[in-house]
């Protein structure tokens, strides 16, 4: 078993991936009316499932991203800004905390701006995923913070050995 792995792998997820994400970028909007259009769809079904709590919720929360397609954006933006508080003063994670904020504040002052964010990320999760899947890494990303070590028998990343290369 190799000692570092992505955690994002797999020829077909890239593909799809990728073209999930040229589609965003193409029509921006369109991810908006997917997330109303399931919205409405899930509330409907729970009224007749006969939830009619969650239902009239999930109804009324789809027609408002229907209607107001960049109301999804703004729900996004106060999420990630008070993810962003809670990150610096609840969890100790200022960095993290502060980058969060940061982008909240982007999405919220740009709210269409999200969904291009969106469509990036999804283009990026592809080529990583088929970068992984044919082995393009190498050692490149042994110190990336988003690749999950795998140690031998629970060893801890820090005390494994770096990894060495036989070429010359």
């Amino acid at each position: 078993m190799p000692w570092a792995e992505l955690s994002i792998g797999g020829l077909w997820f890239g593909i799809v991936a990728i073209t999930l994400g040229v589609i965003v970028i193409a029509f921006p909007r369109i991810l908006n009316y997917l997330i109303a259009g399931i919205a409405i769809l899930f509330g409907i079904l729970w009224i007749i499932g006969g939830a009619w709590l969650p239902g009239i919720v999930s109804l009324l929360f789809g027609l408002a991203i229907l209607v107001f397609p960049a109301f999804w954006n703004y729900l996004v933006a106060g999420y990630l800004i008070l993810m962003g508080v809670w990150l610096i003063f609840g969890a100790d994670a200022m960095v993290v905390g502060i980058v969060t904020l940061v982008f909240g504040v982007i999405v919220a002052i740009f709210p269409s701006i999200l969904n291009y964010i969106f469509g990036f990320y999804l283009i990026m999760s592809g080529v990583i995923a088929i970068a992984n899947h044919y082995g393009w890494f190498g050692d490149f990303f042994m110190l990336l913070p988003f690749i999950r070590l795998v140690g031998e028998k629970g060893k801890a990343w820090h005390k494994l050995p770096l990894p060495v290369s036989n070429k010359s």
